[in-house]
């Protein structure tokens, strides 16, 4: 059946997926340790939460230790912290970023190649070139070093189709002076509204924008969305305790958990956002097409359509072939019992 051919192959995808999962640092045996430089803001941070100056030039260092009795190799990343779609700061992978982004840490930062050797019981420096712009910067610059120790060819032999392994993640903060933060007022904009599949569901995503170089903490979003004209909504959600990476984009996610399917049309989204004492409001009419809708509903495994919808053959077909099955079982046994009978 079409809905079955689907399942697997969702199924099988997040299989690959899982090869990902991350799993603690103990059981892997190795650790990163940031040496902090002299620019360290004094302020008790672990990460790497530095003043720099236009211009300047810096070599930073994280040393990797392996605490196993065997050889490891890690891949070194470097990436510019965004927004998830939970509200949270990512700092494990690439998100979206606005276009007000001026300076992202993936500009500003380099090393000399992706993949290190730590031998068994022993330690490597890995360094981090640090070339500012030759402008002063408001704000913050935020980013993150990720290392992700890679599984071996006997450990993927060994675990099939999951393989287990796990990133250590060392923030990266640069500021041009202590109060960075306090000479800028957070803002956001509304970006577009589309529809997309959130962990294979339906969804419609109203992108929210961080359009100041500030880590925003703890806001709250509020949003519903109308057909247009109408006072009904057909999706409300509230977010609270949201962080926003600098110059990010969050995707404001509606999710069709019912698995009811997304109607192409006309849609008014009401949004409202409050951080401290300060309120954002949005009111913006959009569109869903037929083929953005047929798309996402197509793509979900929830949907709760009609059986023969989903199977192509209508349900009566299946009643009587239930009923007629169950009459002729009835039939035979009364045939045994009258010959045995006899």
């Amino acid at each position: 059946m079409k809905k079955s051919i689907k399942a697997t192959t969702i199924l099988i995808s997040l299989m690959l997926m899982a090869s990902l999962l991350l799993i603690t640092a103990a059981a892997m045996g190795f650790s990163v340790t940031p040496l902090l430089p002299e620019n360290q803001r004094p302020n008790g941070s672990a990460f790497f939460d530095l003043i720099v100056t236009p211009g300047m030039r810096q070599d930073l260092t994280i040393m990797v230790s392996n605490s196993g009795d065997e050889e490891i190799v890690v891949l070194v990343e470097l990436i510019t912290a965004s927004t998830s779609r939970n509200g949270q700061i990512n700092y494990t992978s690439r998100g979206q970023m606005d276009t007000t982004l001026k300076f992202s840490f993936e500009d500003m930062a380099s090393i000399p190649q992706t993949h290190f050797t730590i031998p068994a019981g022993g330690d490597v420096a890995v360094p981090i070139s640090l070339t500012i712009p030759n402008e002063t910067f408001d704000g913050i610059v935020l980013g993150s070093i990720r290392v992700l120790r890679e599984a071996t060819d006997q450990e993927r032999e060994d675990a099939g189709a999951i393989v287990n392994q796990y990133a250590h993640v060392t923030a990266v903060r640069l500021v041009m002076r202590d109060d960075a933060e306090d000479m800028i007022q957070p803002d956001f904009a509304l970006g577009s509204i589309t529809t997309e599949l959130v962990n294979f569901r339906a969804s419609i995503i109203a992108h929210i924008r961080n359009t100041e170089p500030l880590l925003i903490k703890d806001a709250t979003a509020t949003a519903r969305i109308y057909p247009l004209g109408s006072d009904q909504p057909v999706f409300e959600h509230t977010m609270e305790s949201l962080d926003f990476a600098p110059n990010s984009v969050f995707p404001f996610s509606f999710v069709d958990r019912e698995g009811y399917g997304i109607d192409p049309g006309n849609y008014t989204a009401v949004i409202t956002l409050q951080h401290e004492d300060r309120t954002w409001e949005f009111d913006e009419n959009f569109v869903i097409t037929p083929d953005e809708a047929s798309e996402v509903n197509d793509g979900a495994v929830n949907q709760n359509l009609p059986e023969e919808e989903e199977e192509g053959i209508p349900m009566w077909v299946f009643i009587a072939i239930g009923i007629g099955g169950a009459i002729l079982i009835a039939i035979i046994v009364l045939i045994i019992v009258i010959v045995k009978r006899k």
